[in-house]
């Protein structure tokens, strides 16, 4: 469903408005983007929470390494991070474990972490919009750092923009965008019982959604085998 259809009607922006029953005037573009794309940062959370092997929005950056740099940006779009690997030897690619600034017990100047952190085994702390590689890279790698990553999804502007998710759930957008109109002006027009009306649909809706997601994995072949290959279970 794209963000507003003036020909067939069958758009988001047409449909909070049906729902409302309001029009350009009494629910402005602006305002009702404002609301729809605010809806879709929380679907795209709801969608993230359910998903378990399928990526959503995956997607995979690279950046180059730089001897005696430490702290490398994430990308602007992150959402969140699935894995990181690094060549940081410059010849073979490592996968980076995540940990805390406080699980270690050394001091973080560059001596003590060459010391104590193996090119092998890198480690990285999340800092803010970074992350901290340790042990430091000692030289330059072009492309030396990949991260998998869930991103953030780009917020619906143009009419024939359209939400990145499947389109049987498209309507969660123009339903909470009702949801935030029936709340401002809830004294008015019986909106209070369309605001509950409109709560309900939108839990109900929303659960459907999850559950699509939850089972939305990657097919795989799974294989048995016995435990113990050279015990006979005989016949129970």
């Amino acid at each position: 469903m794209v963000l507003y259809d003036a020909t067939t009607e069958n758009g988001l922006r047409n449909f909070a408005r049906d729902l409302t029953d309001t029009d350009s005037t009494t629910y402005t573009d602006a305002k009702l983007n404002a609301s729809i794309n605010r809806y879709y940062d929380l679907v795209t959370t709801d969608i993230l929470e359910s998903m378990d092997e399928w990526d959503f929005q995956g997607e995979i950056a690279t950046a180059s390494l730089v001897a005696g740099q430490q702290e490398y940006v994430l990308p602007v779009d992150i959402l969140k991070i699935k894995r990181i690997e690094c060549m940081i030897d410059g010849v073979k690619w490592y996968n980076v474990r995540f940990m805390d600034i406080n699980e270690i017990d050394i001091a973080t100047d560059t001596t003590s972490i060459t010391s104590n952190f193996n090119v092998s085994d890198p480690r990285a702390d999340l800092m803010d919009r970074s992350l901290m590689l340790y042990p430091i890279p000692t030289a330059n790698v072009t492309g030396g750092i990949r991260i998998w990553y869930e991103k953030l999804e780009t917020l619906l502007s143009a009419d024939a923009d359209e939400p990145n998710f499947s389109r049987a759930f498209h309507k969660l957008l123009a339903i909470g965008a009702a949801i935030d109109y029936f709340k401002k002006y809830v004294g008015q027009n019986d909106n209070a019982t369309k605001l509950a009306d409109a709560r309900q649909e939108y839990q109900l809706v929303t659960e459907k959604m999850k559950a699509m997601y939850r089972r939305k994995n990657q097919d795989r072949a799974y294989t048995m085998t016995p435990y113990d290959a050279g015990y006979d279970y005989g016949n129970y």
